[in-house]
């Protein structure tokens, strides 16, 4: 009776195991689309990287994409659900401001948080949304110019 009990919690302890090693759903959507933000050339890291990045969160991830834009140096945050300037606070004086607001306001409400730097472009977004919000970020960051 005991070698009974004994080889079904053996059983059930290698069940387990097996389960933990085989991935979601949802980690197999987001496996895929990382790969796929990979190929069309962004960089994916977390928030404990160098970013200077005001949300903590760590469920969200920052995306960076090549800066081919004009603007150099900003930082935009969601508040009540739109971006707005958080750093330089110069940058409200420059002559392209409102243009530069314009077009910040017509980004994809999927964005939290946004980077702009000389080299790249780094953002925090809910990649749950997955890939075709990713390719209508994608589209509109390149297509950011002033």
């Amino acid at each position: 009776m005991n070698t009974f009990i004994i080889i079904g919690l053996v059983i059930l302890f290698l069940v387990g195991s097996i389960n933990l090693v085989v991935p979601t759903k949802q980690t197999r959507m987001l496996s895929d689309l990382r790969l796929r933000a990979r190929k069309k050339g962004f960089q994916i890291s977390s928030l404990t990287s160098k970013q200077k990045f005001v949300t903590k969160n760590v469920k969200f991830v920052c995306y960076s994409l090549k800066n081919i834009s004009n603007l150099k140096n900003a930082h935009y945050v969601i508040k009540e659900s739109s971006l707005t300037l958080y750093d330089p606070i110069k940058l409200k004086f420059d002559e392209n401001f409102e243009e530069i607001e314009n077009k910040i306001s017509n980004l994809p409400g999927s964005i939290l948080e946004i980077i702009f730097n000389d080299s790249y472009i780094s953002f925090l977004w809910n990649e749950n949304l997955g890939i075709d919000e990713l390719e209508k970020i994608e589209k509109q960051l390149k297509n950011f110019s002033i």
